[in-house]
């Protein structure tokens, strides 16, 4: 599934995807991994969603900040409710504990109604020196 996924990026957008299949993974599954503790069903990943998170990633890492994109630009038609989560640090797992530690992204993360999940990880570095990794996770019920 991840290597139809990267492939889907590549077919789909005309470039390949920035975010590794491990890095994608090693996001969804920090994501997981809070739900299962707290016993919420875990997040199926959406190509479609992987796309957009994977496209905002690179636009914050170009301009080294923080922003979020328009929800429905590039979510699956069939969304009922959509949230977002952005972030950037050092490493994958210090992202995701700062999304824990935030209390509108630990709500999206630990949302019962979403069902689906794309997210991305794109590495850059910033004028200042800083090499960073750039989070985006986007999340859907459908």
């Amino acid at each position: 599934m991840v290597v139809a996924a990267g492939m889907l990026c590549i077919g789909m957008l005309g470039t390949a995807c920035e975010s590794t299949p491990e890095d994608r993974n090693e996001v969804i599954a920090a994501v997981n991994a809070s739900r299962a503790k707290a016993g919420l069903a875990p997040l199926r990943e959406n190509v479609t969603l992987d796309r957009k998170a994977d496209a905002w990633a690179q636009g914050l890492r170009d301009v080294c900040k923080l922003s979020h994109s328009k929800l429905s630009d590039g979510a699956p038609k069939e969304w009922m409710k959509l949230g977002e989560n952005v972030g950037y640090g050092g490493t994958i797992a210090q992202v995701h504990e700062a999304y824990m530690n935030s209390p509108g992204h630990r709500a999206n993360i630990l949302d019962p109604s979403f069902t689906s999940i794309g997210a991305a990880a794109v590495w850059g570095n910033c004028p200042d020196g800083t090499r960073r990794v750039f989070t985006v996770q986007e999340f859907m019920h459908s």
